[in-house]
């Protein structure tokens, strides 16, 4: 039989049995429709959770801890003796197989106030802020497009005079030269505001760089709780507040001298920290020698390390181990375990649902192949082959499963549109929300197919066996 003839005959025969297999689809249809949205809602969970909060292409190396107990009462930790992380750590790191970049961060270890928000939120803030240091080199593709993000302070030149900040460029303002020792004592507020008559200059903002957490988290509830407006993260960029290094609104953290600085949002990054603000290292570095000793210019808090093939990174945490340094618990791992769980539940219900659709195929074609037993007959004794036979029921099968897997796709994608329209509608807003929830990659489209079809054809195997080895003068004879 040619493939243009079997052809034919299949779609024949479907349309002479169309509702037997309309009755026969319902299984698949549902089967592949729950299989591929879970799977896709899956795969959007996956992209948010391990791609934004805890991403897994990357670890965060710290000195490792000690652990301090005394009998049955544990003192918690502490990195007494432990290695610090140094220049010389950080190229160890950068050395080990599998790491792409190394990203050393150091933590602004002075107590400092942020202040400001007026024209953003409509009322002014007072906060305590931690900050850290980057390496400007390492983050050029998140800062927005007309600023920048360096340490303009180390830059050499003189310092225009002036006395207002329209006197200066753009992304300046008027301010005290940088590094200028306000003293507690001839404050005129409670942050260390300059003396009047205070020599002033133009200056650079100091950049910042945000995390989206901060965003995701103003906006999911403190917000709400306070009734200020959403904040979308393009507006927020430029919006600049002052920093206050040195003061603490806990009085017993508050240091013998201040530095007031004036700092601008330029843009947000991953590499940013969490919860808290992320300048140029150099900035971090001088205050943390001002405000300390000498050595803390190279005492980096961590390094971020970028994995680019998620099987090098257990190798990865091997060598940070052998360096006697350790991987911060991020919770990632944690993460992606209880998604793959899941994941794996979802799959293994789906394929229940379309075994069982399997096994109603399976009686369905049985007696299909009951009543065309006279057919087949005739056909056999006409020339075809036990091969014809056996073709012209799998092919019946396969178009089966091709056309309820198109049907439980289409079901899936629809059910997920109507999703993602319920939250949007509503569902008040969370951190890190998603305009959707899914993901349908091409590959799980490609294997609802295949899953619809292998189980349609594996549902026909033996009602095409028994029809295949029917001997045409018994059937026809009526033995």
């Amino acid at each position: 039989m040619t493939g243009a003839g079997l052809r034919r005959v299949v779609a024949a025969n479907i349309r002479r049995s169309r509702n037997h297999f309309l009755l026969a689809s319902i299984g698949i249809v549902v089967g592949i429709a729950t299989f591929t949205f879970f799977i896709a809602l899956a795969q959007g969970v996956r992209a948010v959770v391990l791609g934004r909060i805890f991403p897994l292409d990357q670890l965060e190396v710290v000195p490792k801890s000690l652990d301090i107990a005394i009998g049955p009462l544990a003192l918690g930790t502490s990195t007494l003796g432990a290695d610090i992380i140094d220049d010389a750590r950080v190229r160890e790191i950068e050395a080990i197989p599998g790491v792409q970049t190394v990203y050393p961060k150091m933590r602004l270890t002075v107590p400092s106030i942020a202040m400001g928000g007026e024209a953003l939120i409509g009322a002014d803030l007072r906060s305590e802020i931690v900050a850290d240091g980057l390496d400007p080199a390492l983050v050029p593709d998140d800062v927005a497009p007309g600023y920048e993000f360096r340490d303009f302070d180390a830059e050499p030149g003189p310092a225009t005079a002036c006395t207002e900040d329209a006197e200066c460029g753009k992304n300046m303002y008027c301010g005290v030269p940088a590094g200028t020792r306000l003293s507690r004592k001839n404050r005129d507020d409670d942050y260390g505001k300059p003396p009047k008559g205070t020599p002033t200059v133009c200056r650079h903002y100091v950049p910042v760089l945000a995390s989206d957490h901060v965003v995701e988290l103003y906006n999911g509830a403190l917000r709400r709780a306070h009734g200020f407006p959403k904040l979308v993260p393009e507006s927020v960029v430029g919006f600049t507040f002052e920093l206050v290094i040195g003061s603490s609104m806990v009085g017993a953290s508050n240091k013998d001298h201040l530095v007031r600085e004036r700092a601008m949002l330029v843009g947000f990054s991953r590499k940013a920290i969490a919860l808290g603000l992320t300048i140029p290292v150099g900035y971090v570095r001088r205050l943390n020698v001002d405000f300390g000793q000498p050595e803390d210019a190279q005492r980096y808090h961590s390094v971020i390390v970028m994995v680019p093939e998620k099987d090098d990174v257990a190798a990865v945490a091997k060598g940070v181990a052998d360096l006697n340094l350790e991987v911060a618990d991020t919770g990632a791992e944690q993460a992606a375990l209880l998604i793959a769980i899941f994941t794996l539940i979802f799959a293994l219900v789906s394929a229940v649902i379309v075994g069982i659709a399997a096994v109603n195929i399976m009686h369905v074609f049985f007696m299909l192949v009951y009543e065309r037993q006279h057919e087949i007959g005739i056909m056999r004794a006409i020339g075809a082959t036990r091969g014809d036979i056996t073709r012209i029921i799998m092919g019946e099968a396969a178009t089966l499963g091709m056309f309820g897997g198109l049907l439980g796709v289409g079901l899936a994608f629809a059910a997920s549109f109507g999703f993602d329209w319920v939250s949007a509608t509503y569902v008040p807003d969370f951190p890190y929300k998603p305009t959707t929830y899914f993901i349908f990659p091409w590959w799980l489209v490609a294997a609802a197919l295949g899953f619809a079809v292998s189980f349609c054809i594996f549902g026909a195997f033996l009602p095409a066996r028994r029809a295949a080895r029917m001997e045409p003068a018994a059937v026809l004879s009526g033995h």
